[in-house]
């Protein structure tokens, strides 16, 4: 077993292979069943009328497992962050933003921090503040983008600057082969959204599952950001492909308003119920994900979130298939 992985075997982390968080499909019923399968399932980041009771049903239905609650900053609030103390999450997933402020509440009590980082300047300020494990996110990873290169460059730049911290691998990491091939770059672990995102447990839609396992490509662009204009990788739609030239960028007074409308992070609940007005002929989108609360005609105007491999997703599976696929990369479990 590798010796950076012992904090988390001695937490009870089976096999390094983490469900990246994912407001809306990331929901309890998948976060409980990859923890019961012996990866890492995250919770998604949720409004506060429902991040405790979720992190809280979460616990429950981990049984005994450890689970990984996801804090993406730039919607994280004071109260997500008490929560996560309350419930006493072992594992937490700091992504978007500085770490020091957070580590200095969570680490205290006994919380495994990871951070996800997309440069080497942004891993060796994660590491300066203290974190316990780095993600290194490739530009190929679907969702929020904070990659700015390859994967195959970026991780094993990290890995040299990292030392004894764990790294864990994300982008396009979708079966054992690629799994490993990045255990071969120096990862320590891997973290998979799309994967996880196209299993029967997810929250997410059936008929955006469908538009994943039916495409070939994705955009990277900043369109579905109202609020928080920052890259997102997705399959094309009806939206993209009326606002998005082809290399995803928008039109600049788009680009303008989704900026403006920054401070609603902090003040608009985060749920899928905003999205219900998005047409693809209405140039004003949110970056709500288009979990199994919607209608299924929204495929065409909300973010289909997914990787750059995305062709290699045919199908849905159950989290147990998933877990056996990756696992085959490891020759034997954490601990």
């Amino acid at each position: 077993m590798d010796e950076r992985l012992h904090a988390l075997s001695d937490l009870g982390v089976r096999y390094p292979i983490m469900q990246a968080g994912m407001p809306g499909a990331g929901n309890v019923r998948l976060a409980a069943a990859v923890a019961r399968a012996g990866g890492i399932g995250t919770l998604g980041l949720q409004d506060l009328s429902t991040w405790e009771q979720s992190l809280s049903l979460l616990r429950q239905q981990a049984v005994g497992h450890p689970f990984n609650a996801n804090l993406l900053l730039p919607y994280t609030r004071k109260g997500h962050v008490e929560a996560v103390l309350r419930q006493h999450c072992p594992i937490v997933t700091l992504f978007w933003g500085a770490a020091k402020p957070y580590l200095r509440q969570l680490q205290p009590a006994g919380c495994f921090v990871f951070q996800q980082v997309g440069s080497l300047s942004e891993a060796e300020r994660a590491l300066e503040a203290g974190v316990n494990g780095l993600i290194v996110q490739g530009c190929e990873a679907g969702g929020h983008v904070r990659g700015e290169e390859p994967l195959v460059d970026l991780l094993p730049a990290v890995r040299d600057l990292a030392g004894e911290v764990p790294c864990f691998a994300a982008g396009g990491l979708y079966g054992a082969g690629e799994v490993a091939k990045a255990l071969a770059l120096g990862a320590d672990g891997v973290s998979t959204g799309s994967r996880f995102l196209m299993t029967r447990e997810s929250g997410a839609h059936p008929a955006y599952q469908q538009r994943l396992v039916d495409a070939t490509e994705t955009i990277r662009t900043t369109l579905f950001g109202l609020g928080w204009a920052t890259p997102h990788r997705v399959v094309p739609n009806a939206a993209t492909e009326r606002w998005c030239d082809a290399r995803g960028d928008v039109p600049g007074w788009l680009d303008a308003i989704n900026r403006a409308f920054g401070f609603t992070r902090r003040l608009l609940p985060f749920k899928a119920e905003p999205a219900m007005s998005q047409r693809a002929h209405r140039p004003l989108f949110t970056n709500a994900v288009m979990d199994d609360s919607l209608p299924a005609s929204l495929t065409d105007s909300c973010a289909l979130y997914a990787g750059e491999a995305v062709a290699a997703l045919e199908s849905v599976l159950t989290v147990d298939e998933v877990m056996a696929e990756l696992k085959a990369a490891f020759q034997a479990p954490a601990c």
